[in-house]
């Protein structure tokens, strides 16, 4: 144990402190302060669960004290039994390697037996996600991807991975090669759409550009995987949800994208109410010529823009 000035102002939370108080008794247990008094938790003789908290302690009430542990090395040890054993493989450094690292992590999670090494290894999978900055999204995509390793060899769709075929990408969403760089430069750097979500006039980046230009309040609620032809667009016609509208696109059976409107409101007598009010509305009528210009092919394809908006950066 190392001496310790009698001062408990000098103490720091959680150090682990043996203390004899002027009457003689020893006690040891970790130190807690709250608004300026000193408290000790030691170990509780009626509960294996639930610490006991002795106090408060004044210098006065104290013949000595001694640090038997002090708090960094207390949360080491905290950490390291959080995470356990480091699972075998070389510390990330590239893209390739963050990429490697977190799939073989997620691989792990999915296989542990244990629910314990399995908290583990979820907490090393964070660590490693964190330093990279990776969307939780995007977080999700991956440990569900491992989960899908185990029953298969093919790369996972997002239908594969999710309840459906389109999700909130904070939920989850397929992350971008540049996600897993360390330089949070070229993780912030634009892409280019490819050029068939450009070139098409009902691919869902135009149709959005067209509905934002026509003054609608548009935005994707849902994307799917690539987003730029599955999504759901939420057109807000008047405040709040009250009288919301989706535009809903998919690839037909022709392979061509397919636009569908419908009520995103209540399914209730005052959503109807609103319905049959929303549908009426100058906006409604331009959120309609829209969607069928679009399925006719006719609006004009963008000649530029990237990924932003489209479900991957989230």
């Amino acid at each position: 144990m190392t001496p310790h000035p009698m001062r408990l102002g000098d103490c720091r939370e959680q150090d682990v402190l043996t203390i004899v108080t002027a009457e003689g008794e020893t006690f040891s247990g970790s130190y807690l302060t709250q608004a300026g008094m000193h408290f000790l938790s030691i170990r509780n003789p009626d509960s294996i669960l639930l610490n006991k908290v002795i106090g408060p302690f004044t210098e006065a009430d104290l013949k000595s004290i001694d640090i038997v542990k002090g708090r960094d090395e207390v949360l080491d040890e905290r950490n390291d039994r959080l995470r356990g054993d480091r699972h075998p493989g070389r510390e990330p450094v590239t893209r390739e390697d963050y990429e490697y690292r977190l799939e073989t992590l997620a691989r792990a999670v999915a296989a542990a037996a244990d629910g314990r090494r399995r908290d583990q290894l979820l907490r090393q999978f964070d660590d490693v996600a964190d330093r990279i900055a990776l969307a939780r999204g995007k977080r999700q995509w991956m440990l569900a991807a491992g989960r899908w390793s185990m029953k298969s060899n093919s790369p996972p769709e997002l239908g594969d991975l999710w309840m459906d075929d389109v999700a909130s990408p904070s939920y989850i969403a397929r992350p971008r090669p540049q996600d897993f760089d360390p330089d949070p430069v070229e993780r912030r750097r634009r892409l280019p759409l490819p050029p068939e979500a450009l070139s098409d006039p009902r691919s869902v980046p135009n149709v959005l550009r067209a509905l934002k230009a026509a003054g609608l309040k548009a935005a994707v609620s849902l994307a799917g995987d690539p987003a730029w032809e599955r999504a759901v667009v939420q057109v807000d016609l008047g405040p709040g949800r009250t009288m919301r509208h989706l535009a809903d696109a998919r690839r037909n059976s022709k392979g061509i994208i397919e636009w569908t409107l419908r009520w995103g409101g209540n399914d209730s007598i005052p959503g109807f109410r609103k319905l049959r009010q929303s549908v009426k509305l100058d906006g409604y009528r331009i959120l309609k010529h829209i969607v069928t210009r679009a399925n006719r092919g006719e609006l004009a394809p963008a000649h530029g823009g990237h990924d932003e908006g489209f479900g991957h950066d989230a």
